[in-house]
């Protein structure tokens, strides 16, 4: 039976499988990508054998765009003296472009992006926490509603214990995910003034039902969970309940 899923990988083998296959090495930038892994790799190699044990909190803020999220990611990292993420990282996000046209390498770069910055991450947690914009949860749910539109033979999302809302075994968790919703008026006001958008963007704003099949996939993932959280309120608002979720995992 052909996977319904292609887009969606459980597991770092399966990535560089389909990024090393002759034909994609071929594609400028590949190369690149899997060169930037090796040395994200090597660095969290480099910062294990110093000894240093501490760990500080790894947290996720998911939502659509619009949501808030990167505004209310590097405020909030700024209140529990942390660090802002995000996926893909800095590092590899001059090579985005570059798979725009295959979707194929496309996810592949994505889901690749999650493991480099898991890499990254954990070697920045041993000096303060992290607050990540956007993580595996959101590159699987958008894959797992993308896949749906796009397939006839699928009239809906798998339900709920689904294979495919399983986190992958070899993937660095975070401690929490939190999901800032918001209502889609508030939501299509705040993104006015963006002039470009991607194809996927456009079917959130044209599709309602892609879009709540997005929201729906979040809901359906556990371990770890998505904790939503309303993103209509204040700042103010907002990081009083961020605080209260967070606060058991803060080092004193």
């Amino acid at each position: 039976m052909t996977n319904p899923f292609p887009s969606i990988y459980h597991s770092l083998d399966s990535i560089l499988n389909i990024l090393k296959k002759p034909e994609n090495l071929a594609v400028h930038g590949v190369t690149e990508l899997l060169q930037i892994y090796e040395g994200a790799k090597e660095n969290k190699k480099k910062s294990d054998a110093s000894g240093d044990s501490r760990r500080h909190p790894f947290i996720v803020l998911e939502g659509l765009d619009g949501s808030g999220k990167s505004t209310v990611g590097l405020r909030f990292a700024k209140k529990i003296n942390g660090i802002k993420w995000q996926t893909p990282p800095e590092s590899i996000k001059h090579l985005r472009s570059l798979t725009d046209e295959n979707r194929v390498l496309f996810s592949a770069y994505y889901s690749l992006g999650n493991y480099i910055a898991a890499l990254e991450v954990q070697v920045a947690l041993k000096d303060k926490p992290i607050v990540m914009d956007r993580y595996w949860h959101s590159t699987t749910a958008f894959g797992i509603a993308q896949a749906v539109n796009d397939n006839e033979d699928l009239q809906e999302l798998p339900p709920k214990g689904d294979q495919v809302y399983c986190w992958p075994e070899d993937l660095y968790k975070p401690d929490v995910a939190i999901f800032l919703d918001v209502d889609e008026s508030v939501r299509l006001q705040r993104l006015s003034r963006r002039k470009e958008f991607t194809a996927q963007e456009n079917l959130l704003k044209s599709s309602p039902e892609f879009r709540n099949n997005v929201i729906s996939a979040y809901k359906n993932m556990s371990d770890p969970e998505v904790i939503f959280i309303n993103g209509n309120r204040s700042f103010k608002k907002e990081c009083e309940e961020l605080c209260a979720i967070v606060k058991p995992f803060l080092i004193d």
